[in-house]
Parts: C-alpha cells; sequence; structure tokens
C-alpha cells in the first residue's frame, strides 16, 4: 500500500483488518471494537457503518490519543446493521449498558434515554417522562432518543385527553390552574369518576403502542380548518405536534415496546456450510450478538441444521428465554420444546412469526446474516488466492489449508513455553491453539525439537483431542530453528514441509536453504505469514506474563496477616490480578470462598494503608 493509504507505520495486525472493510456494508447500524479475549472494548453508532470504520484505520500519528490506546489494543470487529440512524443510536445505548465497554467509559457519556411511564396502578394514572424503569405495575413506553418530539407529544396527548399531572392526587380540595385551561378532568374535586377517566386512556394507550392513524387524521383535519379560519399561530402549533408525531412513530425495531425475551434465530449459507446468528433480546432489548459457522457433512434441510443447532448451543448456554423466534420451524419440533423445559424449568416456544414486530426483529437478522455470510465468502476467496500464491512460490504440492505456527518464549531461561497456533483456510482456529510447558532452558533449538515432537507424536498416535496433521509447519526464526523442525519431521518420517519467518529483515527459510527469502512489504503472501507469526508469539507471551502477575499476586498477598496458600489461591481465582483486589469492596473480599469478615477485612485495610 502507498502512503496515501495511511499504513505507513501501522501495526500489521490493523492492516489485516481494513482489509476487511470493503465488506463492510454502507448502512447505519452499530460496531463494536473487540480485544484479544473477544471482549467489546468500544461500541459506537454509525451513519455510515464503511465509512465510520474507515476513520480509525488512519496513521496512528492522526488519531486521538485516547483512539490510538484503543486501536492498540483491538484484535477484531463486528457490527449490526440497523434500518436507520434512530435504531442505531437506541441500540448502541442499549450494548453499552450490556457490555460496558472500557472506552466507552473513556470517551463518551453512556446516555440514557427517556420513557413514557403510564401509572396504572393509581385509580387516576398520570403520564410521566422518566429515564428509569421500575418494576412495578406501571406502563412504559419507549425509550425515545428525541426528547423534544416526546415532550411535545406528551403536551399534545395532555392537551387532547386531560390526564392529571400532579404528583400527589388530593382528593376534595381545590382545583388547580390545569382544570381552568381544560388540561385536567380534575378527578380531585370528583368531576370524573375512575372508569371515564381510565376510558381517555384507551386512545393514549393505543397511540404509544404504534397506531397514530387517528391522531394524525384528527391533527391533519384541525390543521386545514385553523388554516381555512386564518389561525394560522393555532395552525403552526398542529403542524409541529405532526412532525413529532411522526418523528416518535419512527420504527424502533431493535428496542421492543413490550418486555420481550427471546433469541432470534437467522440461517444463511449454502447446502455444505451454515452461518447462525444469534440476537439475545433480554427486557426488550437488543443485549448481545453471536455468530456460528457450521459444516454439513451430508445436504441436510434447514429445519435439521436448525434442531441440531437449538440443542448444541442451549446445551452449552442456560440463559434459555421464554421464546426462540426463528424463519421455520425445526424438525422434531415438540421434542424440543420438551428438551428445553427439562433444560430451563419451564417453557420454551419455538415460534416463527410472520407478522408485526417480532416479524421485523426477524427480518433485521436476516439481513445481519446475509451480510456477514458474503463478507465471509468474500474474506474467504481472498485467502484461498493468497494460499495458492503461497503454494506457487515455495513450490508445495499442496496448497496449504491448515498452518501450524510454532514459539518459544522464556524469561531469562524461566517460564520456558512452547506455543502453537493454527491458520484454517487463511483464519485464526482459536479453538486449536495449545501450549506446551517446557523445563527451564535456554536452548531455543532443544525446546522447538521438545515441542515438535510432543505435538507430531500426538497426532499420529491419534490422542485424545487429536488434531488433523498440518499441510505446513512455520516456526518463529530462521535457519537454525526451520532446521530443528525439519529433523523432527524426518524422524517422524512425516512429509510436512516446513518453513521460518525471521524478524531482522522479514526472510523466510527452507530446511537447508541458508539464503532467505525476501518478498516486497506489500506482499499479501508476506503479511499473511506475518500474521501467523505474530500470534503465534503473542500467545505464547501472554501466557508467560499470566504466569508473572499470578507470581506477583502471590507475594504481595504474603505480607497479608491471615491470608495463606488457599486463601491466596481462592483470590487469585476469583479477581485475577493485584489491580482488581485493591479497587473490590469489603464485600466482594468476604465474598470469595474461604474468606470470613476479619480476613476480608485485613486485605481491605492493607492495600489502603499502603
Amino acid at each position: 500500500m502507498n502512503k496515501r493509504d495511511g499504513d505507513e507505520g501501522y501495526p500489521e495486525k490493523l492492516r489485516g483488518l481494513k482489509e476487511r472493510l470493503r465488506g463492510v456494508p454502507k448502512l447505519p447500524g452499530v460496531y463494536l471494537f473487540k480485544n484479544l479475549n473477544g471482549d467489546v472494548i468500544y461500541a459506537g453508532k454509525a451513519g455510515v457503518l464503511r465509512n465510520r470504520l474507515r476513520s480509525y484505520f488512519q496513521s496512528l500519528d492522526r488519531l486521538d490519543p485516547k483512539v490510538r490506546a484503543m486501536m492498540a489494543r483491538v484484535e477484531d470487529f463486528d457490527y449490526i446493521v440497523t434500518a436507520g440512524e434512530v435504531e442505531a443510536l437506541v441500540l448502541e445505548s442499549n450494548l453499552i449498558k450490556s457490555y460496558q465497554p472500557r472506552y466507552n467509559i473513556l470517551l463518551r457519556d453512556d446516555k440514557s434515554y427517556p420513557y413514557l411511564k403510564i401509572t396504572l396502578q393509581d385509580d387516576f394514572p398520570r403520564l410521566v417522562i422518566t429515564r428509569e424503569k421500575h418494576h412495578d405495575d406501571s406502563r412504559y413506553f419507549g425509550p425515545y432518543v428525541d426528547v423534544k418530539a416526546l415532550k411535545d407529544t406528551v403536551e399534545l396527548l395532555q392537551e387532547l385527553y386531560p390526564l392529571r399531572t400532579c404528583k400527589i392526587l388530593r382528593m376534595g380540595r381545590r382545583p388547580c390552574l390545569n382544570r381552568d385551561l381544560g388540561r385536567c378532568a380534575a378527578p380531585c374535586t370528583g368531576e370524573v369518576d375512575r372508569e371515564s377517566y381510565r376510558d381517555m386512556l384507551v386512545p393514549v394507550i393505543s397511540f404509544l403502542e404504534g397506531d397514530h392513524g387517528d391522531l394524525v387524521r384528527r391533527l391533519e383535519g384541525d390543521m386545514q380548518e385553523a388554516s381555512r379560519n386564518l389561525e394560522f399561530e393555532r395552525a403552526g402549533r398542529l403542524r409541529d405536534y405532526l412532525g413529532a408525531v411522526g418523528k416518535i412513530g419512527e420504527g424502533q425495531k431493535v428496542v421492543s415496546e413490550s418486555p420481550l425475551e427471546a433469541d432470534l434465530m437467522a440461517l444463511a449459507g449454502s447446502e455444505r456450510e451454515r452461518l447462525v446468528i444469534i440476537f439475545r433480546i433480554r427486557k426488550g432489548k437488543l443485549v448481545e450478538k453471536d455468530s456460528f459457522r457450521l459444516r454439513v457433512s451430508l445436504a441436510q434441510d434447514k429445519d435439521e441444521v436448525l434442531s441440531f443447532f437449538i440443542r448444541r448451543y442451549y446445551g452449552e448456554h442456560r440463559d434459555i428465554p421464554r421464546e426462540i423466534l426463528a424463519e421455520h420451524q425445526p424438525a422434531d419440533g415438540e421434542a424440543l420444546v420438551a428438551w428445553l423445559r427439562e433444560q430451563r424449568g419451564a417453557k420454551t416456544d419455538i415460534k416463527v412469526p410472520v407478522r408485526g414486530e417480532k416479524r421485523r426483529l426477524l427480518d433485521m437478522a436476516l439481513e445481519n446474516a446475509v451480510l456477514l455470510w458474503e463478507e465471509e465468502l468474500r474474506q474467504e476467496d481472498g485467502n484461498r488466492r493468497i494460499l495458492m500464491e503461497l503454494a506457487r512460490l515455495l513450490e508445495l504440492e499442496v496448497v496449504p489449508e491448515r498452518i501450524e505456527c510454532f514459539d518459544i518464549s522464556h524469561l531469562g531461561g524461566e517460564e520456558t513455553v512452547g506455543s502453537m497456533v493454527v491458520f484454517q483456510d487463511g483464519v485464526r482456529e482459536s479453538k486449536s491453539y495449545r501450549r506446551f510447558k517446557l523445563e527451564a532452558q535456554n536452548n531455543d533449538f532443544q525446546a522447538m525439537d521438545t515441542v515438535l515432537r510432543r505435538r507430531l507424536s500426538a497426532g499420529l498416535r491419534g490422542e485424545p483431542g487429536f488434531l488433523p496433521m498440518p499441510d505446513l509447519i512455520m516456526v518463529d526464526g530462521g535457519l537454525g530453528q526451520v532446521n530443528a523442525a525439519a529433523a523432527v519431521i524426518r524422524d517422524l518420517e512425516l512429509d510436512i514441509p516446513a518453513i521460518g519467518l525471521a524478524k531482522k529483515h522479514e526472510e523466510v527459510f527452507r530446511p537447508g536453504i541458508s539464503e532467505g527469502i525476501r518478498w516486497p512489504r506489500s506482499s499479501q503472501v508476506l503479511r499473511l505469514l506475518q500474521r501467523i507469526r505474530d500470534e503465534a508469539h503473542r500467545f505464547a507471551i501472554e501466557h508467560n506474563r499470566k504466569r508473572i502477575r499470578k507470581r506477583s499476586l502471590v507475594s504481595v498477598l504474603d505480607h497479608v496477616p491471615g491470608i495463606g496458600e488457599r486463601r491466596r489461591q481462592e483470590l487469585l481465582k476469583a479477581f485475577g490480578s493485584v489491580e482488581r483486589i485493591r479497587g473490590a469492596s469489603l464485600e466482594e473480599l468476604a465474598g470469595v470462598p474461604g474468606m470470613n469478615r476479619r480476613a476480608a477485612q485485613a486485605v481491605y485495610d492493607f492495600f489502603r494503608e499502603g
């Protein structure tokens, strides 16, 4: 790439992510940045997803320091397409509250959008704007992103339907000014009975549920009448009310007006391979999106694939909702519903919505599934071309669909660890990653010999957790490391090619050939190998750092009175780092298994006195 692309001095991992931007649609939605562990560290909204994401992939020196710090931790991104910017606004708010991303807290405010509340528990309910929802008998509508339109709509409703506005209803008292203005039916004076008052709520609730037709027609008629009578001020006010009603009426598909608790399941793909997207809706809000790839050995119908997926998914995820919404019924539907009841302890319905709010939500999930599938197909096609070029350049007999890369990491001869990462079809297959703990040693060649013998011997024996043999073995290093790898392969009488990638000049080495191969820095083949090599190095270093942090944690806790080996281990398991223990409350510390109030107080005081 040239300098105009903004890639000078840019981390390799982010250049790889930047290449994905071509597949991001030019549609409104929400994007999610994720770290190495797959945790969401930032959620943002966009009117045009591709343009907004592109702004993050500039030269680092052009970015705000806070954004630069965030991008240094970004390993992946995801996105959810919505029908409009209003939906994106609300979805962003919901996901921030659900994930609590680290950089949203640092970089922006967590907005809380208002609701409309009707206090149905009162004999004479009132209409209230609120920013909090409580578990009471009130009816809530929203949230609404346009606060001005919301206030104008409430003013209109109170003008048309004289509901009380006072917080405390005191019967038998002198009526307030709103009654004299015709804006309150004055239940405090007994001028309206309970039944008649509640009859006024019916059109209000109908409007808030989305039936705007009657009110819009009424406003349009009144506005035309006002214009004919030359009452231009009133006509203008009615025009403003119409605009507010229109904004309130914008469909917010990502938020259910009812307290919906459901999982949406959408399938895309071919007969041999399927993509399943899950949208998890809790209390009417979309709180999480997940996706899975299914390789189908036989041509199976969608209903069979869906049935298999439901069994596997809810066999591992115990958060089973009241409803599962899908585009078709799964095979063995009755047996599946019975099984879900056993898992959940209550009935879960599997439904195929055909109209209304649930259908619109499912359509949104289907659109996202198709977009994600198309993006992955484009990525796979690109990776296939790169792997074919790699096979041509190295004169390999087969295209290396499965590449395993090995690295050795140690700290001054201590904590020696071997790492193995796997790339299948040019994409990380993290579930196949392995670590090999070794005795303390400074000889990297010997360590590489040990790691490769363990991995390849286990594969030959078909041990539990067996992994298929790789098409290409890669090591982080130069000629010495790749010769060590080749010696193990020969000893085990395997026919697997091996290469090494040395950091100094980014040269590719082959066994027994002293001269390395140099490809242009812009070569996509070289970039793929760099990405694999860097991932193996990261995986090894990350493990060593965790061990060092654990060691440091134990040494610090040695100085806390009453904290022995068992309690140290429990604290480590519960919090994982000194900083988290330092920031824990007394109640959190006391809640750790094996701790009591006295021990928790000792830990709490130790970090605050220090």
